[in-house]
């Protein structure tokens, strides 16, 4: 398994686990409220960024900054060559 499907498994996971306790401690009253709305609150945080970012790792974001097709020793090097 490649690394990015283990991240997006874990974060979906953790997203999947903070959901209902943020749900649920933002609806309940008393003292377990915090109790459950805390740790939702970070799992499902978490679980968002890691699943985001192992979604953008599998799009290509974070490949290198220049193409074959573009030549780095030129004054416009952002330029394509024609």
């Amino acid at each position: 398994m490649t690394q990015w499907k283990f991240s997006f498994v874990v974060g979906i996971t953790l997203f999947g686990m903070g959901l209902p306790l943020l749900i649920i401690g933002s609806i309940s009253t008393g003292e377990d409220n915090l109790a459950m709305l805390i740790p939702g609150a970070v799992m499902f945080g978490i679980g968002a960024f890691v699943t985001v970012v192992a979604a953008a790792v599998r799009m290509g974001f974070g490949n290198r900054a220049t193409t074959p097709k573009q030549d780095p020793t030129s004054k416009n090097w952002w330029e394509w060559e024609s």
